[in-house]
């Protein structure tokens, strides 16, 4: 082999494992940017369980605690929740879960916060497992892959406290100095495993979308017809497309879903096809969003791509941030121990070095001063702060909240206190002397033993699962031959899977949409005679399309397809129950029922032009007798 060839063949190497060290890595600054969108979305799902905290997960609902333990719905459950009666130790439980999510925005002890937030998620989850939708089980996969990546050295509290033990600016000159940012990939089977999760979810939904509706081009017909689902503009796009918009949207749907996983896999150029394939996802879940109520699923699916953001866009996005933010210089006294602990978290704060430290004169010895540089304008108190703010990334809005009546007093007079009492701060803060800081620990050969020990098990713990729920992928999805489906399995692979909710059938309207729309429609009878429907708080309507006007979530939806199931005849005591007792709930005595039928009325769904048949009536259960 010549010298070129043998160039060539290193090149060939070298772009190999390139391509595969992008599969396994990640920008530290996108997983901290991941975290803060992953916490959002954890916050806002459990917020959103609120106004249903007693129908579906305390004892005034349809499924106490107590019958859930003695018939649960399915095996290898554990539910935090289930410690739970009342809807007030729900509700504080729920509490909880908010904080743990919100101190995950914020990244504070992000590791815990991490185990607590998936340990409530799958609680709350597996509290009533009957109401169970692909948003939740993308949701739960997303964070519980996450839970095996560092999201906290980046853009949190945890990193903010590590960079000022890690860089002691003790004089003005050394804070002038750039900041040592951690940027350093992050390696790991957990990133792989996140897009290797992805490529499942749009494959497999693509691969069995295989039913007639899909081939002939009016699944999103049908799928626009669930009017349990519908949003406003869900409700005007069933009504007001046309047969030959309803097909582009259709088979476009199919080969988004195509593209998006044949971009995912690509080894080559992937900073630009997993921007591409983010691209597309955007594309299609906002307007998924846009018509249907599916939960947490289509924003999941979004959230997951900014822990891809590749090294390549921070880089362009710096250079053009910097470039519009102005620069600052903020005077202080360098000698005072408060004034250099301000000046080292807001040089933090200050990812784009716009801002500049200088010693104040004597005038000026103790007031926070900020000066713009190419106008000479000095602004003190909350302006100084404002314009201190404009020299950061997000720019104003950063401190815009700081102008709210009332707090705008409070920074103000807090502001005037720490000038005229620098020292007296710096004593509570137990701030201690530039030049007087401890050294960081040293990292020494035990520690550094322990740290790999523990990234290896930590890899070989991502492997196992890996293997784990590509068990249960081919277990779950019938486009799998049958000859490649696993026999069985040892126990404790499945508890792996069920425990966590790790489930693997990816069949999102597959083969075919529903063909029907249903809705669940409780005629019931109050004390005063009048005929009432607890669900929707009006007169029963078995218009199935009038119906679902009333309907409030994708959990309600799943509640009502599922009702009339031979797997839910058990519980439908506990809806009995529930329906009796409904007013109390409400707090409106005058609702009380006395007596009720529950009904699932099923309605097909058809073309344009061919005729209605008559909505199917299937009575679930009665209570007293329902006089006309």
């Amino acid at each position: 082999m010549n010298a070129g060839d043998q160039a060539r063949a290193n090149a060939s190497r070298t772009g190999s494992g390139e391509a595969l060290k992008r599969f396994i890595s990640a920008d530290p600054r996108s997983l901290g940017l991941f975290r803060i969108a992953l916490g959002i979305l954890l916050f806002a799902d459990a917020a959103r369980r609120y106004p249903d905290i007693e129908s579906h997960y305390a004892n005034t609902g349809w499924l106490p605690n107590h019958f859930m333990l003695f018939r649960p719905m399915s095996d290898y459950l554990f539910s935090l929740y289930l410690t739970c009666s009342t809807p007030g130790q729900v509700k504080v439980l729920l509490a909880l879960q908010l904080l743990v999510d919100a101190l995950l925005i914020v990244g504070f002890r992000t590791r815990i916060m991490q185990v607590l937030a998936v340990l409530l998620l799958t609680s709350l989850n597996s509290r009533n497992v009957m109401l169970e939708n692909g948003g939740w089980v993308v949701l739960t996969l997303l964070s519980v892959w996450s839970l095996f990546l560092p999201l906290g050295r980046r853009f949190s509290v945890d990193a903010l406290l590590a960079s000022l033990r890690r860089q002691r600016q003790a004089t003005l000159s050394e804070l002038n100095e750039p900041l040592l940012r951690d940027q350093t990939p992050v390696a790991s089977l957990a990133v792989f495993a996140l897009v290797l999760q992805w490529v499942a979810i749009y494959a497999f939904n693509v691969i069995q979308k295989n039913g007639a509706p899909w081939r002939d081009g009016s699944a999103v017909y049908y799928a626009l017809h669930q009017h349990s689902m519908l949003t406003a503009l869900g409700v005007w796009a069933g009504r007001g497309l046309s047969l030959g918009m309803i097909h582009v949207l259709t088979y476009g749907a199919l080969v988004i879903e195509a593209a998006i996983a044949a971009l995912l896999i690509i080894p080559i150029k992937t900073h630009v096809t997993r921007m591409l394939a983010w691209l597309l996802v955007c594309v299609l879940h906002l307007s998924i969003l846009s018509v249907l109520h599916l939960g947490t699923f289509s924003w999941s699916m979004i959230v997951m791509f900014f822990a891809l953001i590749p090294r390549e866009a921070w880089e362009a996005g710096r250079a053009r941030l910097s470039a519009r933010r102005p620069e600052r210089v903020l005077l202080v006294d360098g000698a005072s121990r408060l004034a250099l602990a301000v000046c080292r978290v807001v040089k933090c704060f200050d990812l784009l070095d716009r801002i500049k430290f200088q010693q104040t004169d004597e005038e000026e010895k103790a007031r926070f001063v900020v000066i713009d540089p190419s106008s000479g304008r000095r602004a003190r108190s909350l302006n100084g702060l404002s314009s201190l703010a404009e020299a950061l990334p997000v720019g104003r809005r950063t401190v815009a909240f700081l102008r709210l009546p009332g707090l705008a007093r409070l920074v103000k007079r807090a502001v005037r206190r720490a000038e005229r009492k620098p020292e007296h701060y710096a004593d509570y803060l137990e701030l201690k002397a530039p030049g007087a800081l401890e050294d960081d620990a040293q990292v020494t050969p035990a520690r550094e033993f322990f740290r790999g020990f523990c990234a290896r098990t930590r890899e070989a713990v991502i492997a196992v699962l890996l293997v784990c729920c590509g068990s249960q992928l081919l277990m779950e999805n019938t486009a799998v031959p049958p000859w490649l489906k696993p026999k069985r399995r040892p126990a404790w692979m499945t508890a792996a899977v069920i425990y966590p909710r790790l489930f693997q059938g990816w069949s999102m309207f597959a083969p075919a949409p529903p063909l029907d729309d249903v809705a669940v429609v409780v005629d019931g009878r109050t004390k005063d005679g009048r005929h009432f429907d607890p669900l929707t708080g009006r007169e029963p309507s078995f218009q199935v399309s009038v119906r679902a006007e009333h309907s409030r979530n994708c959990e309600w939806y799943y509640f009502e397809r599922h009702l009339n199931e031979e797997r839910f005849k058990v519980y439908l005591g506990g809806v009995r129950d529930f329906l009796k007792n409904h007013h109390e709930i409400t707090g409106r005595p005058q609702d009380e029922l006395v007596a009720f039928d529950v009904w699932s009325v099923s309605e097909a769904i058809v073309l344009p032009g061919a005729p209605q048949p008559p909505p199917v009536k299937s009575k679930v259960l009665s209570y007293g007798f329902v006089r006309d």
